[in-house]
């Protein structure tokens, strides 16, 4: 079986990507390669990571890496010992140095080796070279964001119009909440392709489709990301039946940022939520949702307005999953390959697979 697939640019004539991209387990490994590898992931926060020695652990693909603070810098590794691969953090927390839990080697916060156990004698040993492999890292707002390629274009230039798209909202200056993960029997790409489309909402998300003005939905795809829109439906006499009331929000409206391959900001009602997913199998996915907010309650859970938020984005989530699952197993019918996008409504899915072809093939 080829793993190049054909892909039309023309969302007029073209059809979506073959169903073996989300069934077979090889092209799960062409993508933690092709596409993981090469692109900036959302790898933790900034306030993990205030103070010097501060480092927690992350996973890109298949390779772990592990964050810290160094005085001023901000560094990155892969959390992988030269000496036989063994880590050399796990977790999260405050060291000066970092040391290997198979062997004890001991390296400094810049990645320098400081102390190799008992390697007297070994010929044409020299520490000076043993120096843990750097990733890029850089920061947006109160994220940090990883990337393996050495050669990846910087943050920034790829985040493009995002900053200021968002800027009313101040997502810059907001502080984490709480954070929730769950587990769906699908793969990554399904989740993402439902991510991205509001054609779905008068039929899988009818309470959604209450707060939104669908009619003014609208996708805006970019080079490395697109942004999904929509005003807050304005209120008509009582509140009681709204879940979002736009007399609450200085921005009434929702923006749905993604960055390509698998990164989520939601904004609206003065809170961000971001979700990444992440492939654990091919039919088997992550999903971590982490809240942001400038007025952070001391306690989400007895915050009335804040009870209302997640429960509702529960609601929601819960019929994405029931929905993504069954197109999972859907995808495995020996009647359908390949569909057809709405050209009025599909383009940041069809956006999503150009990207993905252009990666993979």
């Amino acid at each position: 079986m080829p793993l190049v697939f054909p892909f039309d640019p023309n969302i007029a004539r073209a059809s979506t990507i073959p169903a073996r991209l989300y069934n077979d387990p090889v092209y799960l490994e062409l993508e933690r390669e092709r596409v993981f590898a090469h692109s900036w992931q959302l790898v933790g926060r900034v306030d993990q990571v205030l103070e010097t020695g501060q480092y927690f652990t992350a996973e890109i693909g298949n390779d772990a890496i592990v964050i810290l603070r160094d005085g001023t810098s901000l560094r990155g590794f892969y959390n992988i010992c030269l000496h036989r691969a063994g880590p050399v953090a796990y977790g999260c927390g405050k060291r000066q140095t970092l040391q290997c839990k198979y062997h004890g080697w001991t390296y400094t916060l810049d990645g320098t080796l400081l102390r190799a156990p008992e390697m007297e004698g070994v010929e044409n040993f020299r520490p000076n070279e043993m120096h843990l492999i750097p990733v890029l890292v850089a920061t947006w707002g109160p994220f940090v964001f990883a990337n393996l390629d050495g050669k990846a274009p910087p943050l920034l230039e790829v985040l493009e119009d995002i900053p200021r798209r968002v800027a009313p909202f101040r997502c810059e200056e907001m502080r984490y909440v709480l954070r929730k993960e769950w587990d769906l029997a699908c793969n990554w790409k399904v989740y993402v392709d439902n991510y991205l489309e509001g054609y779905h909402l008068p039929v899988v998300h009818p309470g959604l489709h209450k707060e939104l003005d669908y009619d003014q939905y609208a996708v805006e795809p970019h080079r490395y990301f697109s942004i999904q829109h929509a005003p807050l439906r304005p209120v008509h006499g009582s509140t009681r039946n709204r879940r979002y009331d736009p007399n609450e929000t200085d921005v009434a409206e929702a923006v749905y940022v993604w960055l390509f391959p698998n990164v989520m900001m939601n904004v609206y009602m003065g809170q961000m939520q971001t979700n990444v997913v992440l492939p654990l199998a091919h039919d088997r996915t992550k999903v971590i949702f982490e809240w942001f907010a400038t007025d952070v309650p001391e306690n989400p859970a007895a915050d009335a307005k804040w009870s209302r938020l997640l429960e509702f984005s529960d609601e929601i989530q819960a019929e994405d999953i029931e929905i993504c699952e069954v197109v999972q197993r859907n995808l495995r019918s020996r009647v359908y390959d390949r569909g057809r996008y709405s050209a009025a409504r599909e383009n940041g899915v069809h956006h999503f697979h150009s990207l993905l072809h252009e990666f993979l093939t």
